[in-house]
């Protein structure tokens, strides 16, 4: 029997899932990625319970505002009305306690700490319960394979002097900058907010609170908090030659199972674009994948935007100095992160399942692959990369490794569905999710099978790094401009109706 629809991604979310029972294939993000529904039955994952929904897009929808100014992780800060860069300065009264000296000596000691390992050098100047969350969050950061890793001074709050004889506090927000060894190929940030209290010239500078820095542009989403090192008490990681698996370590036993079925699906994708993808590109040798069942936690994770019917969402993580006295053509992503809703029946299909995870980890993959090309976009549709090369691609390359999956999808989303014609420019709404879905894949074959799989990859790689040239591109990959495609495009999608 054919496999149930997979589930649409978010930029990049991935499509709804397809029913735990069914005898055809489980259920299926740069939105995020919905549950699949297979014929015949409900998906166990599937948000909101639509029949055929299929990937959403995460990177664009967490990020629209920082890419729309063009900037990264620091950059961003000073955009968001954080000033110049933040010193600690006294006020004109009292005697300065918290001079800029002492905040850059906590932040490197708390960083040189990490990378050696050294855990009550990292733990003692926090006090309360602070201590224990910095013990749970040193003990996880250990567990993943940085190449760098350190605390960067983005902002201070308050009063460094003892103005009135009872010390000075201070807010710091603070950036981790980190770079994930295969995952980044820029370092990218996360964002936190110290309150550091010192009492006297005598006394060490504590830090009694820490929590996520207040929401950019009025969205939590911008700081990337909580990462599962904020999350979990004790985090586990599955490492492989290209992923890191993530997750709570009271799933364990779940995760190793899925683990190597989503290194199979890594190792894909990275193999194909080393084939065939240009060979001007920098992308990532490696992912990170977050495994979370509870549908609360997964969606708090990195402060992303979720929609109900996503299964997946690969979040794009900006470069934290582009743009700020940096080389301006520099890359303005760094990596991507990817989370995956475990709950859905791509997870829970007792016959499938392995095939499912594979297909969403395909997806995921995809997005996070050509995630440091995007450029930086703007609120004109004609300045971003445009949803349908977006989802597209992600589903073109995981039906690649599924044909009988790709060639279900089309039945099921295209056969007998009204179709206008038009290249999609969201996911729509309902029904029309896997529509858009299948049809925007149906797009990416079709380069495929007239150009050859290197030129569909080179028009996504182009597409990526400037959007404004959409018919200049299509003109290179087929021998056609927009409107002609779209024409050519569409009677192929009614030969497959």
């Amino acid at each position: 029997m054919p496999y149930p629809p997979q589930a649409a991604p978010g930029h990049y979310g991935y499509p709804p899932q397809p029913p735990t029972t069914a005898p055809g294939w489980p259920t299926a993000p740069h939105p995020p990625y919905p549950h699949q529904q297979p014929p015949g039955g409900g998906g166990g994952g599937d948000q909101g319970g639509g029949s055929g929904l299929k990937k959403a897009v995460i990177g664009v929808v967490v990020l629209a505002v920082l890419a729309v100014l063009g900037v990264g992780g620091l950059a961003a800060y000073q955009a968001l009305g954080g000033g110049a860069l933040p010193t600690a300065t006294g006020d004109a009264q009292g005697e300065q306690l918290l001079s800029p000296d002492d905040i850059e000596e906590l932040l490197d000691g708390r960083s040189q700490a990490l990378r050696s390992g050294d855990e009550d050098t990292y733990l003692a100047p926090f006090t309360g319960e602070a201590k224990g969350t910095q013990k749970n969050l040193f003990e996880n950061l250990r567990k993943i394979p940085f190449t760098q890793a350190e605390y960067s001074v983005l902002k201070t709050t308050g009063s460094t002097t003892d103005e009135y004889g009872d010390g000075a506090t201070i807010a710091l927000d603070v950036a981790f900058v980190h770079k994930i060894q295969d995952v980044d190929v820029r370092p990218v940030s996360e964002w936190y907010r110290w309150i550091i209290k010192r009492e006297s010239k005598d006394a060490e500078p504590r830090i009694t609170k820490v929590g996520p820095s207040p929401g950019a542009y009025g969205s939590k989403g911008y700081v990337f908090y909580p990462a599962p090192w904020d999350l979990y008490e004790d985090m586990h990681v599955v490492k492989k030659a290209h992923t890191l698996t993530i997750s709570n370590k009271k799933y364990a036993t779940d995760t190793d199972r899925y683990a190597p079925y989503i290194e199979k699906a890594a190792a894909d994708d990275i193999e194909l674009w080393k084939a065939n993808g240009p060979e001007d590109t920098e992308t990532p040798t490696g992912f990170v994948a977050v495994l979370e069942p509870d549908r609360k936690t997964y969606s708090s994770l990195y402060g992303s935007e979720s929609v109900e019917w996503e299964a997946g969402q690969s979040v794009a993580m900006p470069t934290f100095d582009a743009g700020y006295g940096g080389d301006e053509k520099d890359l303005e992503y760094g990596g991507a992160r990817v989370k995956m809703d475990t709950s859905g029946s791509r997870f829970t299909n007792a016959t499938y399942w392995p095939k499912l995870v594979q297909e969403i980890s395909h997806h995921e993959f995809a997005h996070a692959i050509v995630q440091p090309l995007e450029a930086t976009g703007t609120f004109v549709t004609e300045t971003n990369a445009r949803w349908w090369v977006v989802e597209g691609f992600a589903d073109y390359v995981a039906f690649r490794f599924d044909t009988e999956l790709g060639a279900w999808n089309v039945r099921n989303d295209v056969t007998g569905k009204e179709f206008g014609g038009t290249l999609p420019t969201s996911a729509g709404s309902g029904d029309e999710v896997g529509t858009d879905y299948t049809v925007s894949y149906l797009a990416i074959r079709f380069i495929a099978e007239k150009s050859g799989t290197a030129a569909a990859l080179q028009f996504v790689a182009d597409h990526y790094r400037d959007p404004k040239r959409l018919d200049q591109q299509l003109r290179d990959a087929t021998g056609m401009g927009e409107s002609q495609f779209q024409a050519a495009w569409a009677s192929y999608v009614r030969s497959h109706s």
